[in-house]
């Protein structure tokens, strides 16, 4: 309610404030004086000298010095940054390369001192992922782009149909395919990279995944495990399923991910508790940890936890970001804080405030990357030091 207050009484002001600023334009333009009866009745000109001139564009009045003042304390010290639904994927670890997404072409660097080795213009760029097999590769708007290892070109393949809330997956037992899934289905779709010579890649195969719900994980078999009514499900596109009863936790699940072991997860909580389970049978919990603060974006490895974590709003304090890796039970491995953006009072605010929060660890290296279109840190997480920043 404090909140709702606040920017009633910000709204109001600016309302007042550009009500004035008309009315005094209103009382300018009334003292003018009219046309002579003359000069108003005499034939008018023909020609271009009667051309009416094109007005200018009225340009937007800055809001008063006040209105920005409270609009920015109430972002900053009201307003809760939620984890979206579905996880921005806008960067991805390969072997020995790093992918970085921009608005409309991917940037593949290397993972030593963050050199481009080739980039590729794909339109819209929908989501990024890498193989089992340490290849890279991105989804845009107009066509796919796959970076094998050690290769230097990218190979192009036709655009996928990608819609908002779907995930980008690879084939774990095929380098070859990939999946995206559809929330609203719920169904896997199986892709081939190989390029069929039209416009849309076809799809080669579907897999239902009836009642799952977000969020979801892809195991390290390639299994899918998501939230279900109930508890989770866990379902292997080509083979089994099966459904575990869980007691709903007092915080929602934001995040899923995968553990070390083939049958083992994560489940991580809207407040920052994060709990370690196992399908042994019977769904097993292992351990429970609590984060510091909430997390924004989560990921893993076969070894390591990685969390973007977001500070609660507090009256008089500033937001506080920061990456945080740790081991599987939730013991600190590396942190760092990150920089907080503080776009102006005319933006866009959340689009701007998280866009450089987009997370990725490696599956190859000891390295955790945090950045967006504009920027890209890279940190050794074993050795605790930044190893490039682009």
């Amino acid at each position: 309610m404090g909140a709702t207050r606040t920017i009633r009484r910000a709204l109001v002001a600016a309302v007042c404030l550009a009500w004035l600023s008309a009315c005094q334009a209103k009382d300018k333009r009334a003292g003018r004086h009219a046309p002579l009866a003359g000069l108003a009745s005499s034939p008018a000109p023909s020609g271009e000298a009667f051309a009416e001139k094109p007005r200018p564009m009225p340009t937007q009045a800055p809001l008063p010095s006040a209105v920005v003042q409270t609009l920015r304390a109430l972002r900053e010290q009201q307003l809760e940054i939620a984890p979206p639904i579905t996880q921005s994927a806008r960067l991805s670890f390969g072997l020995g390369r790093l992918l970085q997404a921009s608005s409309d072409k991917v940037t593949f660097r290397d993972s030593q001192q963050g050199d481009v080795i080739t980039e590729a213009s794909i339109g819209m760029v929908r989501a990024v992922a890498h193989g089992p097999d340490g290849s890279l590769f991105a989804l845009g708007a107009s066509a796919g782009a796959r970076l094998e290892p050690r290769a230097k070109a990218v190979k192009r393949f036709p655009r996928v149909t990608f819609l908002p809330g779907s995930l980008l997956l690879p084939d774990l037992e095929d380098p070859s395919h990939f999946f995206v899934y559809y929330p609203e289905d719920p169904q896997l779709y199986w892709y081939p990279f190989a390029n069929a010579g039209g416009p849309i890649l076809p799809i080669e195969a579907s897999f239902r995944l009836e009642g799952c719900g977000q969020p979801l994980v892809q195991l390290r078999d390639g299994a899918i495990v998501c939230r279900t009514a109930s508890g989770f499900l866990r379902q292997a596109p080509r083979g089994s399923r099966s459904e575990f009863t869980f007691k709903a936790s007092n915080e929602p699940w934001v995040r899923l991910l995968p553990g070390q072991r083939l049958d083992e997860f994560f489940a991580v909580g809207r407040a920052g508790e994060v709990v370690h389970l196992r399908l042994a049978g019977g769904l097993m919990e292992l351990a429970r940890f609590r984060l510091p603060a909430p997390a924004y974006a989560a990921t893993a490895n076969t070894e390591a936890l990685a969390f973007v974590l977001v500070d609660d709003p507090q009256s008089g304090k500033a937001r506080r970001w920061s990456l945080l890796v740790t081991d599987f039970a939730g013991r600190s491995r590396f942190q760092s804080d990150l920089p907080a953006t503080a776009p102006s009072a005319e933006e866009d605010w959340l689009p701007a405030v998280v866009e450089d929060k987009n997370l990725a660890i490696s599956g190859f290296e000891p390295l955790v990357a945090v950045g967006g279109e504009r920027s890209v840190t890279v940190w050794d997480y074993a050795l605790g030091r930044e190893r490039f920043r682009r």
